[in-house]
């Protein structure tokens, strides 16, 4: 299928993030009319910035956002405002954001979005509710709010205007884009529609995503990774062998970091952590021990068909406890990033053994 677009700019506060759902955050600030305030307050945000626009005026988004509030809400007490406005940054993504935006990436074409909130709110805002984009452009470059077309034109930098399309669930929104010359979706979720009628309309993301770029399971769906193909160009600990398996550039894995650990027969590994990333460690055969805490003063063992975890920064200790047969695992993490920090430690002499106790098991 040829592909009809190499860029999808979408709005980001009603469009991946569902501003509804921020009433239940602020009504530890507002109290039980959180909702109510809330969409005066939204109303309020808007209404703010076509004003500046009339009066060839500026003011940044969480200015815009924390004045308008003391409008719609003056009994608010001003401490509980600024709580308030702090919230706008854990506004959540609609339940199919993460999907669609993942399709859309299988499907070879770049995200971007194209917000009214300034750099940081936006940043702070996708970090928060796990959402990744190519690009990320906000009105503060031009000092001029959305439907002006100096906004809009900020696509132009990241692809051309006619393999660009913009998406809005705002049909203001979508109707300035669209005035502008631009190809333009509207996502119907309840706002009233654009006057201008919009190339597209879907009911979701997942509706839309089906119409402008079904995936291309071929190049982006499951990939074998042989034995044979395995890299052995990995950060390493002094007495044992990594080797990856599952990485971005093998299998486009975004999150995962998979691949195969060999500790040879009576030998360990020195002491080490992985800083922020969770590892599993699964016993394919062989006799593991292993040693953790500050002077790795506690331990177990674990052999074929066991699970370890290795929770994060955990300094820790990987110990071949077979005179004769290697050890051999399957190792799991939870991130990309190669990191191994590896430690100067003078251990326990007499480790306490560890048993695995919780609520199930005594």
């Amino acid at each position: 299928m040829t592909q009809r677009f190499d860029l999808v700019a979408f709005d980001l506060y009603g469009t991946l993030l569902d501003v509804r759902a921020l009433s239940g955050a602020l009504e530890k600030h507002l109290g039980p009319d959180a909702a109510e305030i809330l969409g005066r307050w939204r109303t309020a945000q808007l209404a703010e910035s076509w004003e500046l626009n009339r009066n060839a005026k500026y003011q940044p988004w969480d200015r815009v956002t924390a004045e308008t509030l003391a409008h719609v809400a003056p009994n608010v007490p001003a401490a509980a405002r600024a709580g308030a406005c702090e919230e706008w940054i854990t506004v959540p993504a609609f339940p199919e954001t993460a999907a669609a935006l993942a399709s859309l990436r299988a499907a070879g074409v770049r995200t971007a979005v194209l917000s009214n909130g300034t750099p940081a709110m936006i940043r702070a805002a996708l970090l928060h509710a796990d959402i990744h984009v190519d690009a990320i452009r906000s009105v503060d470059v031009v000092g001029v709010y959305k439907p002006d077309p100096r906004v809009y034109a900020l696509l132009d930098e990241l692809a051309p205007r006619d393999r660009t399309l913009f998406v809005s669930a705002n049909g203001w929104d979508a109707e300035g884009a669209k005035r502008d010359g631009r190809t333009v979706a509207f996502l119907e979720r309840g706002n009233p529609p654009p006057e201008v009628e919009p190339d597209l309309r879907a009911r979701s993301l997942r509706e839309l995503c089906d119409q402008i770029a079904p995936p291309d399971w071929r190049r982006h769906g499951v990939r074998v990774v042989k034995g044979s193909e395995l890299d052995t160009n990995t950060p390493q600990t002094p007495g044992m062998n990594r080797a990856a398996a599952i990485t971005y550039a093998r299998a486009g894995a975004e999150k995962l970091w998979a691949g195969t650990v060999k500790i040879h027969p009576n030998a360990k590994t020195g002491a080490h952590h992985h800083g922020p990333v969770e590892s599993v460690i699964y016993v394919v055969s062989g006799k593991a021990r292993m040693r953790w805490g500050d002077r790795l003063e506690l331990t177990a063992e674990a052999g074929p068909g066991d699970f370890i975890y290795v929770p994060p920064y955990v300094p820790h200790q990987e110990i071949n406890a077979s005179r004769d047969e290697p050890l051999d695992c399957v190792l799991v993490r939870s991130g990309q990033e190669p990191v191994v920090v590896n430690l100067d430690i003078a251990p326990a002499e007499a480790p306490e053994e560890v048993r695995w106790v919780d609520g199930l098991h005594r």
